[in-house]
C-alpha cells in the first residue's frame, strides 16, 4: 500500500533528478508503482495541488480492500491467486493496460474454477476470460495495476529473477498459509503414490526452478506444521530442479482432509 509520504519521496528524488530505475532501487518502491505516480502527478507541485486524489487513488484503493484485515475471503483469494500465479501465471503489458493470464491444465476443472473464482473476488468488476486451448485453459484478466498487486512481476522467467513479497503480501500468507499453499500446489504440485513392497505410501510433491518460490513453500510448510523433504536433480535444459515432498502419513492425511487431490 502506497500512501501520500511516499508519493512525495518519489516526486522529490524525480525532481533531484533521478531516473525511474533508481528512484525504485533508492526506496523499495516497485518501478510501476514509480512510473504510475509521475505519470499521475508529474510534479510535488502537481502532488500537492492533487491531495485528495493522491489519497484516494485507485491502486491505493484497489491495496486498501486487499489488506483490510477484517476481509478473510477477499485476503484468502489473494493468498491462492498470489500462490498460483509464482507457479503459472505471467503479467503482459498491452499499451496502458496489464494482462493476467494463467495458464492451466484443462483437465482440472475445479482448479480452473477456483482460480476464477479467486481473481473475481479480489475484482468483481472486471470480466474474467476464459480461453480453451489445446489440453490447456488460459485465465485472464485485464487490470491498470496487476504490477502492483503482484508485484513479483517483472522481466524474464521467475527462476532467473528474485521473487521477494512486500511486506503487506508476507502479512497475508502468514494469517492465510493454507491458501498459499493451495495455490502453489494446483500449480506446481501433485500427489501421487509411492509403492513399498505392495504397501500404498500417497504423498504430496512440489516440483520448481526458483530458488525463492521453492522457499516460500518450504516456508508454508513449516507455517502448517508439515514435514518436508527436499532433493535437487539436474535440468535437460541446464540448471536445477527442485523436488519437494511431503511424506509422513499425519501430514498427508491433513492435507487430504483440506486441499485432497487436484481435481
Amino acid at each position: 500500500m502506497r500512501d501520500y509520504d511516499e508519493y512525495h519521496e518519489i516526486l522529490d528524488l524525480w525532481e533531484l533528478g533521478y531516473s525511474k530505475r533508481r528512484i525504485s532501487l533508492l526506496t523499495g518502491i516497485p518501478r510501476a508503482t514509480v512510473t504510475d505516480c509521475i505519470q499521475r502527478y508529474g510534479s510535488l507541485k502537481g502532488l500537492e495541488e492533487n491531495q485528495e486524489r493522491a489519497f484516494k487513488s485507485q491502486p491505493y484503493k484497489v491495496l486498501q480492500r486487499i489488506t483490510d484485515t477484517h476481509d478473510m475471503q477477499i485476503q484468502q483469494a489473494y493468498a491462492y491467486l498470489l500462490g498460483i500465479y509464482l507457479g503459472d501465471g505471467s503479467i503482459s503489458r498491452n499499451r496502458k493496460i496489464f494482462r493476467l493470464r494463467v495458464t492451466l491444465d484443462e483437465k482440472y476443472p475445479h482448479i480452473i474454477e477456483s482460480c476464477v473464482r479467486a481473481i473475481q473476488t479480489l475484482l468483481p468488476d472486471n470480466e474474467i476470460g476464459v480461453i480453451h486451448k489445446r489440453g490447456c485453459v488460459d485465465v485472464s484478466c485485464y487490470h491498470k495495476f496487476w504490477p502492483i498487486l503482484l508485484p513479483q512481476h517483472g522481466a524474464g522467467r521467475k527462476h532467473k529473477r528474485e521473487i521477494k513479497l512486500e511486506d503487506w503480501q508476507q502479512a497475508i500468507i502468514e494469517t492465510y498459509p493454507l491458501e498459499l499453499f493451495r495455490g502453489l500446489y494446483h500449480s506446481d504440485g501433485s500427489r501421487f503414490s509411492n509403492i513399498v513392497n505392495d504397501k500404498d505410501y500417497p504423498r504430496y510433491q512440489f516440483t520448481n526452478t526458483s530458488e525463492d518460490i521453492c522457499c516460500l513453500f518450504c516456508e508454508t510448510c513449516d507455517r502448517l506444521e508439515l514435514h518436508w523433504t527436499l532433493k535437487q536433480r539436474r535440468s535437460p535444459a541446464g540448471g536445477s530442479i527442485t523436488d519437494i515432498f511431503i511424506s509422513n502419513r499425519k501430514d498427508v492425511d491433513f492435507l487430504d482432509r483440506l486441499i485432497g487431490p487436484k481435481q
